[in-house]
């Protein structure tokens, strides 16, 4: 009786690190494929629809000549909650709103305290954005770009 009790128990155990190997072996594959997932998402977040390229700039703020990815709706500002974040005093933590609707850009202002500039006119609806236009947000200055 005593054999085949401890029989049984090794089989039980056995059977339990099998199954907790199978567990692990399933698990790494989901922590795989999503790690796999997420590269994707971070290179297509990186390439964007679209680009606001600095074309004005100061010491602490973006380099000239930088992209800044879009997606279909972005919110540009200073704070690092945004989609595009600019480091300038002069641009409000949510300073504006660049979206992708019916084929066309669109920008408008979010209420910010120094407003926002298209082109050197100040908006205060929203306004169809072109590319080439320039957008002023603080003491930056941006040109909207396609993808590359």
């Amino acid at each position: 009786m005593e054999i085949t009790f401890a029989v049984i128990l090794w089989a039980v155990r056995i059977a339990f690190l099998v199954l907790l190997y199978l567990f692990l072996i399933r698990a790494f594959r989901a922590l795989h494929r999503s790690l796999s997932d997420e590269h994707i998402a971070v290179t297509a977040r990186q390439v964007g629809l679209a680009a606001l390229v600095v074309i004005r700039s100061h010491a602490g703020g973006p380099r000239v000549g930088e992209r800044l990815p879009l997606r279909a709706v972005s919110s540009v500002g200073r704070d690092a909650g945004n989609d595009v974040v600019l480091n300038d005093e002069a641009a409000s933590t949510k300073h504006a709103i660049v979206s992708f609707a019916d084929g066309d850009w669109w920008l408008e202002d979010a209420g910010s305290t120094n407003g926002t500039l298209l082109n050197g006119s100040r908006i205060w609806d929203k306004e169809r954005f072109h590319y080439g236009d320039e957008v002023a947000v603080g003491r930056i200055a941006l040109r909207l770009e396609r993808a590359q």
